[in-house]
């Protein structure tokens, strides 16, 4: 499995999707900044110039993270199988599991180095660009960025799943979004009505931040208090147990 990860490094670094899907990732939250402080040239009193909206955008928001560990997925791992490179990996005699185990740490390695990169130029630009006031502050991006981690990974792993399983990417995005969005959605109004269905929705990612108020004149996101952390980091852990045993378990049934 080494030289598996050795090998795709190589050829992710060797690839200009690597540093378009970066560039994308970078350029967001500094062009927000730019576009805030422009605004702030034609209107001084322009009531949105702040670091804390700026920061807002992502703290209230947090299954972002989620959505960005799919699209990095998809961008360096998209047609795979379509182009022969999965085939020519597995006839070399390389497991499944093994190259399911490898583009996990992959993923891993190039999305905390985008992690931190982004997040730093967010941060860098918010502070020189724009007025420091509001209850959204940097360090409430920063905490956020740990606290919703393993809720990422397990965005990530369960991204890395379906990419293996469907040929077609437009499929297993369906999937996922099925999984992570549109699943924990009818589960809460079902749970509505039934209190069991009720408290494992409100386990789910999309259902655990709907109850968060971030906004202008508020900070309180779920984990600001230790109860909602560790809901946060539980959650986390059991969507990556779960998406793990269902990718192991699915890449083992692909060799048969």
């Amino acid at each position: 499995m080494l030289n598996y990860v050795k090998s795709e490094f190589y050829r992710i670094i060797h690839s200009p999707t690597l540093y378009v899907v970066g560039l994308c990732f970078i350029a967001a939250p500094l062009l927000l900044n730019i576009m805030l402080y422009c605004f702030t040239l034609y209107q001084p009193d322009f009531p949105y110039s702040t670091t804390s909206f700026s920061y807002s955008n992502i703290v209230a928001n947090p299954m972002t993270f989620c959505f960005a560990a799919l699209f990095l997925v998809f961008a360096l791992y998209e047609g795979n199988e379509k182009n022969g490179n999965l085939k020519n990996v597995v006839t070399s005699g390389i497991s499944r599991k093994k190259i399911f185990m490898g583009q996990i740490v992959v993923c891993l390695v190039v999305s905390v180095i985008i992690l931190i990169i982004t997040v730093s130029v967010y941060i860098f630009s918010a502070q020189f660009l724009l007025k420091v006031e509001g209850p959204v502050t940097a360090m409430d991006l920063v905490v956020e960025s740990l606290a919703v981690t393993p809720i990422a990974v397990a965005a990530l792993i369960l991204s890395i799943v379906v990419s293996m399983i469907f040929e077609k990417s437009s499929i297993g995005i369906i999937y996922w979004l099925c999984i992570f969005v549109f699943v924990p959605q009818v589960l809460f109004y079902i749970g509505i009505k039934i209190d069991p269905i009720r408290e494992i929705a409100l386990w789910m990612p999309q259902n655990l931040f709907s109850g968060m108020q971030v906004n202008q004149s508020v900070c309180t996101p779920i984990w600001a208090t230790q109860n909602g952390l560790s809901r946060c980091l539980i959650s986390g852990f059991i969507g990556i147990a779960i998406f793990g045993i269902v990718g192991v378990f699915s890449s083992r049934k692909r060799e048969l």
